[in-house]
């Protein structure tokens, strides 16, 4: 066992920092680029990561994603054989995640010729969607042209070609919306800069789709050059569902590498996926997603992120507070040098580790023997202090039996960020951390 474990730490000691820093990582990656989703996690760092660890692993393993996002580690993953389950609570992710992990359409059958030409000879003015604050979020005449996007995509009668046209679409929504794009909540523009603003969604939508035509063809060359691909199809297991990892896993697979990046956070920093998502949701029909996908998603802006890890709100937080301070010391610790009145302020910080430990529960019953567990995390701060992430989650894992092995620390380059979120310079590096069952 001294050996293996000796093998691990020299495996991923020789890591240069150009690597983990993803000095080389380029955005416009194939497949990773389909949709800018909030902070992804960096192919360029990933690969050669999973590349190492296969050398270690059972032929044919398994590798499961619980906080999958934007399936961005399937997509590095599917390049070495590996059979995969990943699930999100998000329906936007899970439906990204379907398009890059495939069937893939041959180029012929992309047919957007045909789909511009329904668009164009449209001349409808009706509005497809009703939501709260629409003509907040959207201008009369982008309505009207999103509308006439929506009615061809859903004249479309391949189930997956629908749903390629739907992440250009949602993309679409995004930019052409009156949001701000430099952050990742729903944060509307100046009066001024909407005004100045002259966005046409249809040529948007044109130039995205064609876009991502041509990454998912390079992608699928890229796919067919390392043997893992027949018609169109991924050879092994890919697996994408809908679901809330805190709750259950629900697949009944056996797994042999856990990858992921869960959405790390704290009351001041968590990413608000949900909020990234609501606009473009709105407009996609939910039912090509998934049939477990509902509309109460998105009763208000906040629901989706309400369901994530963190976002619900405990009644008792002294059973919280006994089951995480017993597994964790620097948990405790943190939240003890506040005073009374200041904890009540950062409970949402227990709330999402003691999510977070839920779901790295479930995820441990699905870990065969011996397993590995890569987790890219990095610290965070709350209450005006920092909060040692990295050292949380050790704690937790230990109390699962699962070692650390080995802690890489990185500085973070192609990590999207919020620039406009004042605590940003506090989250520059981030470690990945290499956990054995």
């Amino acid at each position: 066992m001294a050996q293996v474990v000796q093998e691990i730490i020299d495996c991923f000691n020789n890591f240069n920092s150009d690597v983990l820093n993803g000095i080389n990582h380029n955005r416009r990656d194939f497949a990773h680029s389909l949709f800018q989703y909030p902070a992804m996690m960096v192919p360029s760092v990933q690969e050669p990561i999973l590349k190492a660890i296969l050398n270690l692993l059972p032929s044919d393993p398994w590798l499961i994603d619980p906080y999958m996002g934007s399936a961005t580690s399937f997509v590095t993953a599917m390049k070495y054989g590996f059979n995969m389950y990943g699930q999100d609570i998000n329906p936007l992710s899970l439906l990204i995640g379907q398009v890059k992990t495939g069937p893939y359409l041959q180029d012929s059958e992309y047919r957007l010729g045909e789909v511009y030409n329904r668009i164009k000879q449209d001349t409808k003015s009706k509005i497809e969607v009703s939501f709260s604050n629409i003509d907040k979020w959207f201008e009369h005449d982008v309505q009207i042209e999103l509308s006439k996007i929506k009615r061809s995509i859903s004249l479309e009668k391949k189930r997956h070609f629908r749903k390629f046209l739907w992440v250009a679409f949602a993309e679409t929504i995004r930019l052409s919306s009156n949001d701000r794009t430099s952050t990742f909540k729903l944060h509307i523009r100046s009066k001024e800069e909407i005004e100045y603003r002259k966005i046409s969604p249809i040529k948007l939508f044109l130039e995205i789709s064609n876009r991502n035509m041509r990454d998912l063809s390079k992608y699928k060359i890229v796919l067919d050059d390392c043997g893992w691909l027949k018609k169109g199809k991924y050879t092994n297991n890919v697996t994408l569902r809908l679901g809330d990892s805190a709750k259950k896993i629900r697949s009944r697979a056996k797994f042999d590498l856990l990858f992921t990046s869960p959405p790390y956070g704290d009351n001041n920093t968590t990413v608000t996926y949900g909020q990234y998502s609501y606009l473009p949701l709105q407009w996609i029909n939910l039912n090509d997603i998934d049939s477990a996908v509902s509309q109460d998603c998105l009763k208000t802006t906040h629901e989706i992120d309400r369901r994530s890890l963190g976002g619900r709100a405990y009644r008792d937080v002294s059973n919280i507070k006994e089951r995480l301070f017993f597994v964790s010391r620097e948990l405790k610790n943190f939240y003890c040098s506040f005073s009374l009145e200041k904890q009540k302020k950062i409970n949402k910080i227990l709330y999402f580790f003691n999510d977070l430990d839920r779901s790295i529960k479930n995820v441990v019953h699905s870990l065969n023997e011996d397993a590995f567990l890569i987790f890219t995390i990095g610290n965070r701060h709350g209450g005006g202090k920092e909060l040692y992430n990295t050292l949380i989650l050790k704690e937790i894992l230990e109390a699962y039996g699962i070692k650390l092995m080995v802690d890489l620390k990185r500085d973070i380059q192609g990590k999207r960020m919020p620039s406009r979120n004042n605590i940003s310079n506090t989250m520059k590096r981030e470690n990945v951390l290499i956990f054995r069952r």
